[in-house]
């Protein structure tokens, strides 16, 4: 599973970049034939790995006003499926939500033969609409870095009885994935996947995360690194660490 999250998180690094830039990294991972989709600042791509369709979607850019509004309307809605979830990002990936199903299903009926896997991963506000995304086009699989909290309880339990497996990472500080806040009824959906202080992935208590966040808020004041949260965001960390637990773990 860590080599499959390390090339998703790579997808959700390379899909920050320009046109010419995203091209230029995922022809350098092998893959020529992809598809992208730009409505109103919400960005993804579409490619056919072997037997998995990805949909990558791009995170919060901070330079984006579409962006930050997206992150800030947290009142929240009803979905298309069961509960509520946040308004900002149901709206935003409602841009392009009718192009990407479309496209799915052309990638499906262009090869009846196989049985494609449905993939959807993203990084920040990218892991909310992939999550989101999930949900509506039934996915099977969902893999997100650092993302916020999407929808409410019973959402949450409509995705689980879809049997939608999602591999939720969460890299010790981040301090996106603690928003929106609980107490406003939002709640965390899938697997998580916690990377300790050390960049290891453990199964760890709550009380033994937070024992790891106080040791790595500590280290990161000792290095005079007080924004510890916004770090610990950071994509390229993801990719970093995913990676190496992806070869340690084939040892």
């Amino acid at each position: 599973m860590y080599a499959k999250a390390a090339k998703m998180a790579m997808f959700s690094s390379l899909v920050y970049r320009d046109f010419e830039g995203i091209n230029k990294g995922l022809l350098k991972l092998g893959f020529k034939d992809w598809s992208w989709f730009d409505r109103e600042g919400t960005q993804a791509f579409i490619l056919v790995d072997s037997t998995d369709i990805v949909i990558c979607f791009r995170g919060t850019e901070p330079d984006k006003m579409t962006d930050i509004m997206s992150d800030l309307k947290a009142w929240p809605k009803r979905s298309q499926e069961k509960g509520l979830v946040h308004f900002g990002f149901a709206d935003a990936l409602n841009k392009v939500y009718s192009e990407l199903k479309l496209h799915v299903q052309y990638l499906r009926d262009r090869n009846s033969k196989v049985d494609y896997n449905l993939v959807c991963t993203g990084h920040s506000l990218g892991g909310a609409l992939a999550t989101l995304c999930a949900s509506r086009l039934d996915a099977n699989e969902i893999y997100t870095f650092g993302s916020p909290r999407v929808g409410s309880r019973s959402f949450c339990k409509e995705m689980k009885v879809d049997n939608i497996q999602h591999y939720r990472f969460v890299n010790n500080n981040d301090i996106v994935t603690a928003i929106p806040f609980w107490i406003m009824g939002y709640r965390h959906y899938g697997n998580l996947e916690y990377i300790n202080h050390y960049g290891n992935i453990r199964k760890m208590t709550f009380w033994q995360r937070l024992k790891d966040k106080l040791r790595g808020r500590r280290a990161a004041w000792k290095n005079k690194q007080p924004f510890d949260g916004v770090r610990d965001h950071d994509i390229n960390s993801y990719v970093k660490k995913i990676y190496n637990v992806s070869v340690q773990s084939k040892k």
